[in-house]
């Protein structure tokens, strides 16, 4: 029998707090430690339709890589979104741990996860924790040999199951020296230069930071917020339920991606 403090100290020793970034919320968020977990939920982003999801599911316990209570909250009511949420969860007796921050810098988080997806070696941080350390912020590596651009996102696009990337590809012809950071990470383009990366792959960022990218010669591909990150989270609950069998580990299906690609049509 698995309880909540058994699921913590798992995502713990996989996700160690201490590599969060400081202005993050991890953690254990909601929920009793000596509860019993028979039923458990993994998701990119806690939404009331993913709560309602978890309830029907008559899951005790989610694993969710954005925070809940993130903003400093002063008021629990049904007055506000996150209000109906979180009273929601409490109502039903769910627990919430949301690793975040930390498992994107862990050693074998959502970053490094990528990096091997697209076939990456001699994979290292953008940024160490410390000099010796295999834990960071984003990851970057070598190709074997290096992939012509429309071989190179085929293969960018099968690891995130996605079949839209945005793409600046003022750089080399070809892909070899790889930086990623998941999610909204476009900041990491200069520890990528600093790397002599020749491509950076993030979720989303800003128009200047494609911009630099092109103005430093480097490629650029935007994979979309959730399609970065998404994967991983499928990849956590086998995690899971591998570690805890008595478990049974699902990701949510409500989870989906919030934006869509509307194509013009022609009069």
């Amino acid at each position: 029998m698995a309880i909540v403090s058994d699921i913590c100290r798992f995502l713990e020793d996989l996700a160690p707090l201490h590599l969060a970034e400081k202005w993050d919320n991890v953690g254990l968020l909601l929920g009793r430690d000596r509860e019993t977990v028979k039923r458990l939920m993994t998701c990119l982003t806690l939404t009331l339709p993913v709560a309602d999801e978890a309830i029907a599911e008559h899951a005790q316990m989610i694993v969710t890589h954005h925070p809940i209570l993130f903003h400093g909250t002063k008021k629990i009511t049904d007055q506000s979104i996150d209000g109906q949420l979180i009273l929601r969860l409490a109502e039903a007796g769910i627990a919430v741990y949301c690793p975040h921050t930390a498992f994107d810098n862990a050693e074998d988080g959502i970053n490094h996860q990528l990096a091997e997806a697209i076939g990456l070696s001699q994979i290292t941080p953008l940024r160490k924790t410390e000099p010796s350390s295999t834990n960071g912020a984003g990851r970057f590596g070598i190709l074997a040999n290096p992939c012509e651009r429309g071989d190179f996102l085929n293969r960018v696009s099968a690891a995130v199951n996605s079949d839209h990337l945005e793409v600046s590809w003022e750089g080399p012809g070809t892909a070899h020296r790889v930086a990623i950071a998941c999610g909204a990470a476009g900041e990491y383009f200069a520890d990528a230069v600093k790397q002599g990366c020749d491509t950076f792959i993030t979720g989303e960022t800003r128009f200047h930071t494609v911009l630099e990218c092109q103005a430093n010669g480097i490629n650029l591909i935007l994979t979309g917020h959730f399609p970065s990150e998404r994967p991983a989270i499928e990849t956590l609950a086998r995690k899971l339920g591998k570690q805890f069998p008595e478990v049974l580990c699902f990701p949510s299906s409500a989870d989906k991606n919030p934006l869509s690609l509307y194509r013009r049509v022609s009069s």
